[in-house]
């Protein structure tokens, strides 16, 4: 598909130019017959009106590969990114528990339902971890490099799994909600973004189930999510 869309930009961009340069002949042939130029001077029309309309084509090719550069930058940044995420063996170890219990494959499963709490055994630290790595790209949508549309196929189940979870809100979240202003923010901007584009969530879903705004009070939780607050 990516080859017949580049055959078809090229026919395109062939079409265009012999198009230009027809133009370009007709205007000059209209020009000398209106002003009665000599050979000479024709010539001399045509080669400066050529040299305007080769300045003019090169530099829109300039701005188009500026533009082509740009989105490969971009996507293999995204490469990176995702590459750092799925190779970090803390990142993947605390997924797949958060998925467990998800799936109601949890070992604790009994032991949480008697004590009332997540009894993961998941260290703080690589919790803290992982919500940064969220907390890292909410600034560079904030900042404009990225955008949610770009990140959301991608990231978004990764991360409501997490921040929706019970495990993480109990161990991090609610015990210093301030502590993780981005984390707020960019779980507010997402879910109004899926919703935006019609994503609609199933019931019961990790992008449904104990959603931030659930942990405070509504005062809290505006001035947690407003513009301009960051952590």
């Amino acid at each position: 598909m990516k080859h017949g869309k580049n055959v078809r930009q090229k026919a395109i961009m062939s079409l265009s130019i012999v198009l230009i340069v027809a133009t370009v002949i007709s205007v000059a042939r209209i020009l000398r017959i209106f002003f009665e130029f000599s050979d000479g001077d024709f010539f001399e029309l045509l080669i400066s009106v050529f040299e305007a309309v080769g300045l003019v084509f090169s530099l829109f090719v300039a701005i188009r590969q500026l533009g082509d550069s740009k989105e490969i930058a971009r996507a293999q940044f995204l490469t990176e990114l995702n590459k750092s995420f799925v190779e970090n063996s803390e990142y993947a170890e605390m997924y797949n528990a958060l998925q467990n219990c998800v799936d109601g494959n949890c070992p604790n499963g009994e032991q949480c339902k008697q004590a009332h709490k997540c009894l993961l055994a998941i260290p703080k630290g690589t919790v803290s971890n992982y919500l940064t790595f969220f907390e890292t790209l909410g600034l560079l949508i904030e900042d404009n490099v990225l955008t949610l549309e770009v990140i959301d196929n991608l990231f978004a189940y990764r991360f409501f799994l997490a921040v929706h979870s019970q495990f993480v809100q109990e161990s991090k979240i609610i015990p210093q909600p301030e502590n993780f202003v981005n984390i707020f923010r960019l779980e507010r901007k997402w879910l109004d973004y899926r919703t935006r584009i019609g994503k609609t969530p199933k019931e019961g879903s990790v992008y449904t189930t104990r959603c931030l705004e659930t942990l405070v009070d509504r005062e809290t939780y505006a001035s947690l999510v407003q513009e301009g607050k960051k952590k």
